[in-house]
């Protein structure tokens, strides 16, 4: 018989103050370092995000992330998906595996019932111990609220939920971990704009399970600031960020949709990224950019990957997903064929403004402008061509 205990993991809320304090421990952990999710995830049928990046491969790489800094080994297996309530109510057992999924109920620690929710709650994780060994973990299941809005993108938070971040936070009670209140953290009690693990939670991780050769302090550190994951491009923009090394590099590579794409120049002034990381050597003047008309591409969905390579055989690598919307010209040279003299504009929604009858080069287009809080002003989400 399997003693529940479950951990009501986030909740909405935004605008946190931080002070002094240290990691939170939830009292259990995994024995023996290492557990496997068996998973399947979609949203009301759905595998792939609004964004284009499938749920399975934002779980496997929030799993990814505390496997990096810390001695524990998350393994994710999509071939044989466990349900979370497998051993409860009408459920059978399934040998005490691990489950994530979509579910407008979460199962009930104490009568084997299902029960909603609640309010304000965007996932719960349900951790299991037996009665004579309350310390020792043997089984976790995660339910992620299928009645919110859920996306996948980093960067500040918008009007869906990032499940890549839920993920990571909930990841967190998994390892054995509770909510930081006190510090910047993934584990904090409320998602915000933090995407990714805070020196706070990999302090906790390694506590519970030990580190290897100092991931806090890696060989190579990278960013891809624009664009970003789940981002939507148009027109002619900037492909920016920076990197360090502790030692010297030998190649910056840059692949757009498998393909090589060139070698790119990272000498950019970067004194924020110096003040952020001062033990890496010409941190100072590590920012790379440069400017490429997105309208050149297809419509739809597209990869940039960036590798990076040091003289000791270190490497890293970035990957973003991004969604490209165009007219049918990428580039007009005279202003004058750009119009809105005909068109009409709508606001559709609370961040929302639809333009209809735009014309562009002789041809009428649908716009719809989407507030970007990352970037301060309305970006381009939508381009329909009408007539």
């Amino acid at each position: 018989m399997k003693a529940r205990t479950f951990f009501a993991a986030t909740a909405l809320g935004l605008g946190l103050s931080f002070q002094a304090g240290a990691y939170v421990l939830d009292g259990s952990s995994w024995p023996e370092g290492r557990t496997t999710f068996h998973i399947g995830i979609d949203l009301k049928g759905a595998v792939t995000s609004p964004s284009g990046i499938k749920w399975n491969d934002a779980f496997r790489e929030a799993a990814q992330a505390w496997n990096a800094h810390s001695g524990f080994e998350f393994t994710v297996d999509t071939t044989d998906p466990s349900h979370p309530c497998a051993g409860v109510g009408s459920h059978p057992q399934d040998g005490f595996r691990n489950g994530a999924n979509f579910y407008s109920k979460k199962c009930n620690q104490v009568d084997d019932t299902e029960d909603d929710f609640g309010s304000r709650t965007l996932a719960v994780t349900v951790s299991y111990v037996y009665t004579s060994k309350p310390e020792e973990k043997v089984e976790t299941d995660i339910f992620f609220n299928e009645a919110e809005s859920w996306d996948i993108y980093d960067g500040a938070a918008r009007s869906r939920f990032d499940f890549k971040r839920v993920a990571l936070h909930e990841l967190g009670h998994v390892l054995g971990l509770g909510h930081e209140e006190s510090k910047p953290a993934i584990m904090q009690p409320t998602v915000g704009d933090t995407y990714t693990l805070q020196a706070d939670d990999i302090a906790g991780a390694q506590t519970l399970y030990g580190g290897s050769g100092g991931p806090t302090d890696p060989p190579i550190r990278m960013s891809i600031e624009e664009p970003f994951n789940g981002d939507v491009k148009a027109g002619i923009s900037n492909f920016r960020g920076w990197v360090v090394s502790k030692h010297p590099l030998v190649s910056l590579t840059l692949y757009r949709d498998g393909v090589l794409f060139g070698s790119l120049d990272h000498h950019g002034r970067r004194q924020d990224v110096a003040d952020k990381y001062p033990g890496y050597p010409g941190a100072a003047n590590s920012g790379f950019a440069f400017a490429t008309n997105f309208g050149i591409l297809a419509a739809g969905q597209h990869q940039y990957r960036l590798v990076a390579r040091d003289d000791q055989g270190n490497s890293l690598e970035k990957i973003v997903r991004f969604q490209v919307q165009r007219f049918d010209d990428p580039w007009v040279e005279d202003d004058n064929l750009v119009s809105l003299d005909n068109a009409r504009v709508n606001i559709t929604g609370s961040r929302e403004i639809r333009i209809d009858g735009m014309s562009h080069n002789g041809k009428e287009y649908r716009v719809i402008l989407d507030w970007k809080k990352a970037t301060q002003r309305f970006d381009i989400k939508e381009i329909i061509k009408t007539q």
